[in-house]
């Protein structure tokens, strides 16, 4: 449907005027726990983003190349009962589940459709001077809930899916974990079709969104077709930001900690060394309960050749106000002469804006901790665009 820009003008007046534009930032996708600390200039989104608009990424006089690896699309229908009452209860209105969900519902169409006009995620990453991003799908049914497959590889071969002449978005498949002894045959069966895909570059999951423990061989079978198809895995490792550690009893947090903490996936990257094994968000303590797990994730990365660190999230305003945590773990990468594992992603959407604005955090850390521009070209596109296959844009 074609939105006119009038249309649109009063839709931000009405958002401004309420307030309700921080309901942006607190909206779906596993960005959401990282809300916003100022309403954003409308004015500045334009409908779309073209191919002939320049936006780069200056670091030291010179022009990065980006590739935002953490881009989670979706809309909030698709939650689980747990991000819808997490989105629901940010609201910053108080107003009846009967016009909070319609607006959730209208939010979502813009803010997380990879196609979507003004505030979608292609115009959020080219903003950010994105040359390539990836998608992920997502099988969380309790939590973030579920984006299919199927729905991933629609928006991979949507015609949209282009950027001076060569693709733009790529994707990492996911699988269902519920109910697995049941369904294993047909999960593994759907994940394979996927990821014979040309534009699927790896497999997503997240553990800690399904409780489901990372030393339990039940759901090696996963690796086996990462082997098969030369794949990247890439773990959410730390803590979910919808579930506290501090909710479950004394005698589960044992079982608890094997679903989060990536002592437990260590196993795994041991069997599988053809397979790399990405530990996203660096075991980020996602809701500041004492269970960071980045020394693990150095741990593990500095002793196995394919373990890598993926650094979403884990600096944002909200996590990491000063940029202590990031500097440190850039600081110990370079330090630990593996820089060239270090993997750059937003884990956006987020609000209007954060996509972009995460990455001008990032960059700071980087000039604090006095990374070369070939470092931070390296963690910015040069270690995903190897990892996952993924080719440079085109220097014309």
């Amino acid at each position: 449907m074609q939105i006119n820009k009038m249309k649109f003008g009063k839709i931000k007046k009405v958002l401004l005027g309420a307030g309700l534009s921080s309901l942006l930032a607190a909206s779906m996708s596993s960005q959401a726990h990282t809300p916003m600390n100022k309403v954003p200039n409308f004015d500045e989104f334009s409908e779309w983003v073209h191919d002939w608009e320049k936006f780069d990424t200056l670091y030291a006089n010179e022009a990065l190349d980006v590739l935002d690896m953490h881009l989670h699309p979706g809309s909030y229908d698709k939650l689980g009962p747990k991000g819808k009452e997490f989105v629901k209860s940010v609201f910053p209105i108080d107003l009846p589940d009967s016009l909070k969900i319609p607006l959730l519902r209208f939010f979502s169409s813009f803010q997380l459709n990879p196609y979507g006009a003004f505030i979608g995620i292609k115009n959020e990453c080219r903003r950010a001077a994105a040359n390539n991003c990836i998608l992920f799908a997502t099988y969380a049914p309790e939590t973030w809930g579920i984006e299919p497959n199927e729905d991933l590889l629609g928006y991979l071969d949507d015609d949209r899916n282009t950027f001076n002449d060569m693709p733009f978005f790529y994707g990492l498949a996911s699988i269902n974990v519920a109910d697995w002894d049941r369904d294993k045959v047909s999960n593994l069966s759907n994940l394979e079709a996927a990821l014979s895909h040309p534009r699927i570059v790896g497999i997503k999951l997240a553990f800690a969104h399904t409780l489901t423990p990372f030393d339990d061989p039940r759901y090696f079978d996963i690796y086996k077709l990462a082997q098969k198809y030369n794949k990247p895995v890439y773990h959410h490792v730390g803590t979910s930001p919808l579930r506290k550690v501090s909710e479950f009893e004394e005698d589960q947090l044992p079982f608890v900690m094997r679903t989060f903490d990536p002592m437990y996936l260590e196993e795994a990257v041991k069997q599988f060394p053809q397979v790399k094994f990405i530990l996203g968000h660096a075991g980020n303590d996602a809701n500041h309960e004492g269970y960071s797990k980045i020394e693990e994730v150095f741990y593990l990365a500095e002793k196995y050749e394919n373990a890598y660190i993926e650094i979403s999230a884990l600096g944002s305003e909200r996590n990491d106000p000063n940029g202590e945590i990031m500097d440190g773990v850039l600081k110990r990468a370079k330090n630990s002469n593996i820089l060239n594992k270090v993997i750059y992603g937003s884990d956006g959407p987020g609000s209007p804006g954060k996509t972009k604005s995460y990455k001008e955090l990032v960059l700071e850390s980087m000039q604090r901790v006095d990374l070369s521009f070939d470092e931070a070209q390296q963690v910015m596109a040069g270690n995903a665009r190897r990892i996952f296959g993924i080719p440079a844009p085109s220097q014309n």
